[in-house]
């Protein structure tokens, strides 16, 4: 244990901060110049950004309180890169109070288009009583609360514990109100990522409603955040020669999930088309019927390929997961798909053609993503990365894959 805490490196953030600040700067500005120039496009953009931050941040969350429910030892030593990427959920919380503003371009249960069809519009008043701006509101503060509050509360013991790290004969019982804690606020975390993924995404496509929509939602977010905690943990590794405790086996085991949750998200998202295809409903096969025609398309066969079928094949041989830049690349490769993935559920909602890409896509991603670098920066910066008081550290770093 002394050799493990003698050798933890210590984050140096500051210029990191300034750089993603200064990229937020400028993408706000794009923004800004946005909505005189096209204000509905701005607002698209602007929540896709947002959703792919927000469930990157929220996947790594997800990874943490898994880790401490299961009593997994082996995650103790990549907890701190887990914890840095759930860093800006705070920031993205404030992020999300900007959307508030724009639900007339984005939402057309918030004003119905004219000429509507009277159906359709019944049914939107008959949804009133849940979708209004107030209550819309008042659900998203309550989801930041819920997940704000899970991260806060299980990265302030984390750090007590680095400031004065004790011996202990009982891992487990020194761990026990983390575990309890994480196993308890599961089930409100995960039913506020639901609720969000209902509010924020599923409501952008009109009658349109999938009860698997919210599990293809987790399936993508703790895919992606799977893949950046191992991006981030082959960053420490390569520039601190393994941190004194990150070894080849915990790229193998984070290889292991990665791989099992490539083929979750295709299993789920392969039956939400199927079944849909099968009951051939109108308000139903609208959301695909918009996503197949012009560029979506080469977006589909992108997801198909490179979301599923050459992560898959990468993954699959056990050699290659013990590999730590391969794992890396691997990592990032997912998060890029997770994003790519998110700009196909968003935009196509209200953007149709043979090019769809925007200027302002970069903008909001500069603005949302450098803010998120930013605070996760600053906040991570003078913190120990490997997290040195876990009682679970030494028996962590001494793990060695069962396969």
């Amino acid at each position: 244990m002394a050799e493990v805490i003698a050798s933890v490196p210590v984050f140096r953030g500051r210029r990191l901060a300034l750089a993603a600040a200064a990229t937020a700067l400028a993408g706000f500005i794009g923004l800004a110049v946005g909505l005189i120039v096209d204000p509905g496009r701005t607002w698209l953009s602007y929540l896709m950004a947002f959703w792919f931050a927000f469930t990157v941040a929220a996947g790594a969350l997800f990874l943490l309180m898994i880790g401490y429910a299961a009593n997994a030892r082996w995650l103790s030593v990549v907890r701190r890169t887990t914890e840095a990427v759930t860093l800006p959920l705070p920031a993205l919380a404030v992020l999300f109070v900007p959307l508030l503003f724009g639900l007339a371009w984005l939402y057309p249960w918030h004003t119905p288009r004219a000429g509507i069809d009277p159906n359709e519009l019944a049914v939107y008043r008959h949804r009133a009583a849940f979708l209004n701006t107030p209550f819309f509101a008042i659900r998203g503060a309550v989801y930041f609360i819920v997940l704000v509050f899970a991260a806060w509360r299980l990265r302030r013991w984390s750090l007590v514990r680095e400031r004065d790290p004790v011996a202990v004969d009982d891992p487990e019982a020194a761990l026990g109100r983390e575990r309890r804690f994480a196993s308890g606020m599961l089930p409100p975390v995960a039913l506020a990522f639901t609720f969000a993924n209902i509010d924020w995404l599923m409501s952008l496509q009109g009658l349109w409603y999938s009860s698997m929509y919210p599990v293809i939602a987790f399936g993508g977010a703790f895919l992606a955040a799977n893949g950046a905690v191992t991006l981030l943990t082959e960053r420490v590794w390569t520039h601190h020669t393994g941190a004194g405790a990150i070894t080849r086996n915990h790229f193998h085991a984070l290889g292991r999930m990665l791989f099992a949750f490539i083929v979750f998200w295709a299993y789920v998202a392969f039956f939400q088309v199927m079944l849909i295809r099968i009951a051939n409903k109108p308000e139903e096969i609208m959301f695909y019927v918009l996503r197949v025609h012009g560029a979506w398309r080469v977006f589909v066969w992108i997801l198909i390929a490179g979301h599923f079928a050459f992560p898959f094949v990468l993954l699959m041989p056990k050699a290659i997961k013990f590999r730590p830049h391969a794992m890396g690349i691997a990592g990032g490769w997912l998060v890029l798909m997770h994003l790519v993935d998110v700009y196909w559920q968003v935009i196509p909602s209200h953007v149709q053609g043979t090019f769809v890409f925007h200027w302002l896509d970069l903008a909001a991603l500069a603005a949302v993503l450098g803010t998120c670098v930013a605070v996760a920066a600053w906040r991570q910066d003078g913190i120990g990365l490997i997290p040195r008081g876990d009682p679970f550290l030494p028996a962590g770093a001494a793990y060695r894959s069962p396969l």
